[in-house]
């Protein structure tokens, strides 16, 4: 390990504080907006549309996966959502219905929730490691009339299908000669090539609904967050000022739009800045990104730390080989390791700024350009939110006493509440005014932020947040299984892995066999970036006097076993 030899920005730590203390959220958009934004605001408007008036802008660079490169202009991007609205409208769905969508990183995708937002209905996002079950509660629970998926996810449909019946329609994303379809599937571009390319933006409000996001806890099922079209404003901030995207950057953000972060602060608050993104559609392996670095000239790179890990992984050789550099370089979804940071200077010439949001709220806390640089600090609250440490019964912590990570509500946040469950909203604020996170940290006597850890027990694995309840029912349906519980194993490349201890129903036996059968079972279910790759059988499971099972005691017997074989070697 070396020292940190980047050169810091020409802001200081003075620039930052001036920032943060003078902003203002109505001077912010005021500055970006220049229609009465307070009373007619539609994101594709604000984020496609405005930008159409020159031909030449171009909106998203598609990387096909032959690495083979598609422009698309903001003025063609415009025009496409306009024919996707008129597709949903032609059904005749109404301003605020539910359109899911569980589709790849391709420019259909783009197409359809642009689309459903311009038409003024709702997006709900399916992540495309989704299996049936986690597909088919999401579609019931959001009151979906519209699927647009692909040929290989539209698969998944088939075990499904009988429970909706015709009350959802399936659009498929197919090749010229419509091979995949199944019988009462649409075309999606047959449905376009027959659509108008005309289509007002609906005269949608601030605190219309836009998004519907499935996030996990670690009890009951998953969470419908309802984000409102406002919410491209509350990141925003984060895309102008913690991201950093300039005019001349070559922006690649690399998470999937199927999750909010792909989808806002490091996708659709990009382009409402009149930015381009990438589109990568190959499967991410550090080879190709180092081939679509090169290719494209990316200046400005964003992914969560399971990539930048990767990449690392990948050695020295490859780093030499390209001999890339960077102008900026920004990680989120979980706490990054220092020795990341160290190599991605070393190698590319800056370092990876590490941040912290949740999907509730917005992106929180960022290591600004405008900050200088502290190596295992999340950084500094994002300008626009108050971000304080505090206890359960809302006291603030001192300096460098560990407390929840809590945000002060400023009309602003991401999200608007729980979709059907307001109880469960009402419960996530403390005093009610500080939104708890849930999630552990401290504060320094300069102000800067440190994660700790997750209050509660959600895993994060990947930069995916992973409620172990809906791991834990899925794992519950095979016929061996009598209790289970699922924990987060410390992992070097993912942050943790989904580990399952396993309570057999008499007749059966533990063995590798069976427990490679109950992981194939969870991942053909649920899905690809959730299920358990660890299982061990016992005998039975730790639990409180009142029978809720403690993870916690799990999960400190298998830190114990990781420092004994450490202390052994």
């Amino acid at each position: 390990m070396y020292k940190l030899q980047v050169q810091q920005e020409a802001y200081t730590e003075k620039d930052y504080d001036t920032l943060y203390q003078e902003f203002d959220w109505n001077r912010f958009c005021d500055s970006h907006f220049n229609w009465n934004w307070r009373e007619h605001f539609n994101i594709t408007y604000a984020a496609v549309d405005r930008y159409a008036v020159d031909p030449k802008k171009v909106a998203l660079f598609h990387v096909r996966k032959d690495f083979s490169v598609e422009k698309i202009t903001f003025r063609e991007l415009k025009e496409l959502s306009n024919k996707f609205a008129n597709v949903l409208t032609g059904f005749g769905l109404q301003r605020g219905d539910r359109v899911a969508r569980l589709l790849p990183r391709i420019p259909e995708t783009y197409i359809s929730f642009f689309g459903t937002w311009k038409a003024g209905m709702v997006d709900v996002p399916l992540y495309t490691a989704f299996g049936p079950d986690a597909i088919e509660y999401r579609l019931r629970d959001s009151g979906a009339k519209v699927l647009i998926t692909d040929v290989e996810n539209r698969r998944k449909i088939e075990p499904i299908k009988d429970t909706f019946k015709d009350n959802l329609k399936i659009i498929v994303v197919a090749n010229e000669q419509e091979q995949g379809l199944q019988p009462g599937d649409l075309s999606f571009w047959h449905e376009m090539n027959n659509a108008s390319g005309d289509f007002v933006a609906a005269d949608t409000k601030l605190h219309d609904p836009a998004v519907f996001v499935y996030t996990s806890g670690t009890t009951g099922p998953p969470k419908g967050t309802v984000i409102l079209q406002k919410g491209i404003i509350s990141v925003m901030p984060y895309a102008e000022y913690c991201l950093n995207v300039l005019e001349d950057d070559m922006y690649w953000g690399f998470a999937d739009p199927g999750w909010t972060y792909g989808l806002f602060s490091a996708g659709s608050a990009v382009m409402a800045l009149g930015r381009s993104l990438v589109v990568y559609e190959p499967r991410f392996e550090p080879e190709g990104w180092y081939k679509t670095v090169k290719k494209l000239g990316v200046t400005n790179f964003t992914a969560a730390p399971t990539a930048f890990r990767a990449i690392m992984a990948a050695g020295d050789d490859l780093a030499r080989a390209y001999g890339l550099k960077f102008r900026y370089l920004a990680s989120a979804g979980e706490p990054l390791n220092p020795e990341v940071v160290y190599w991605f200077e070393k190698h590319f010439g800056v370092p990876v700024r590490d941040m912290y949001g949740i999907t509730e709220v917005s992106m929180l806390i960022c290591n600004s350009p405008y900050l200088p640089l502290r190596i295992g600090s999340c950084g500094k609250p994002v300008p626009g939110f108050e971000v304080s440490i505090r206890d359960e019964q809302g006291r603030e912590c001192a300096a460098r006493e560990i407390g929840l990570i809590c945000a002060k509500h400023n009309g602003f946040f991401l999200s608007d509440g729980y979709f059907g469950k307001g109880e469960k909203w009402q419960k996530a604020f403390i005093q009610g005014e500080w939104f708890n996170t849930g999630d552990l940290a401290y504060k320094d006597e300069d102000g800067y932020f440190y994660f700790v850890g997750r209050h509660d027990d959600v895993i994060s694995s990947a930069g995916y947040r992973i409620g172990p309840f809906e791991v834990e029912s899925c794992i519950m349906e095979h016929p061996a299984v009598a209790e289970c519980a699922v924990i987060g194993k410390p992992d070097a490349l993912r942050g943790e892995i989904v580990k399952a201890f396993v309570v057999l129903c008499s007749g059966y036996r533990a063995s590798d066999e069976l427990a490679t059968e109950i992981i194939n079972f969870v991942r053909t279910k649920l899905s690809k970036h959730n299920y358990p790759r660890e299982i061990e059988f016992v005998g039975e499971l730790p639990k409180t006097s009142t029978g809720k099972i403690q993870r916690r005691i799990l999960r400190d017997l298998e830190l114990e076993r990781m420092n004994k074989k450490d202390l052994q070697r």
